[in-house]
């Protein structure tokens, strides 16, 4: 008994470490790749508790490099956009411009009343009433409606990366970004963020030194 319970308060300090270095995003804001190594943690720090035959490490060692891999691929994300467009995936337009896009209704497997159901979570009880909508990465559906006064705004710049296609298939031709950028006289890798909205307005922030 006092083997498992040593062995419990060591696991459980070792996966709130791994959680913490994994983020502090909630359960339903995770990523793919961030939900499943979260499921295999929580499966592999299980294993030696339920048999004190089986040596720790056996437990530590894959939860190690479970971690290992999330910070590898996280700092990938950071410094190439293709890579995080793999493992994390793209925001979606479902509706745009008040028309629902058929085509990636299906290609995401979503039904229109996946989509009415969750308008009605954000109190939206009529599609008509919606100018915009995005599914996440995270598969939350985020949605501009028709008498909101704010331009819908597309990043074309992030971390010093041109974005062409950043929302799903609706892609921007370079030479537009690139002309932008000449325009104001600075390159996209001084840039941390540029976006460019409905109305041709765009904003930038510059990295910092």
């Amino acid at each position: 008994m006092t083997i498992t319970i040593i062995r419990s308060i060591i696991i459980y300090f070792f996966v709130v470490l791994a959680v913490r270095v994994m983020g502090r995003r909630q359960i339903g804001e995770l990523s793919t790749h961030e939900f499943v190594i979260t499921i295999l943690i929580s499966a592999v720090a299980t294993v030696p508790l339920e048999d004190n035959e089986i040596p720790l490490s056996n437990s530590l060692l894959p939860i190690l490099i479970l971690i290992s891999l999330e910070i590898i691929q996280s700092v990938l994300s950071l410094k190439y956009q293709k890579f995080r467009g793999i493992f994390e995936g793209k925001p979606i337009y479902i509706i745009k411009d008040g028309k629902l896009i058929q085509s990636e209704l299906g290609r995401l497997r979503l039904t229109v009343d996946d989509v009415v159901d969750n308008l009605r979570q954000q109190k939206i009880f009529d599609i008509s009433q919606v100018k915009n909508a995005v599914v996440e990465p995270n598969g939350k559906i985020s949605v501009q409606k028709k008498d909101d006064r704010g331009a819908f705004t597309t990043p074309v710049v992030t971390d010093g990366n041109i974005i062409t296609e950043y929302f799903g298939r609706n892609e921007i031709s370079e030479q537009k970004i690139r002309k932008l950028l000449k325009e104001r006289g600075i390159s996209a890798k001084e840039l941390m963020l540029l976006t460019l909205d409905e109305n041709g307005e765009i904003y930038l922030i510059e990295k910092e030194n």
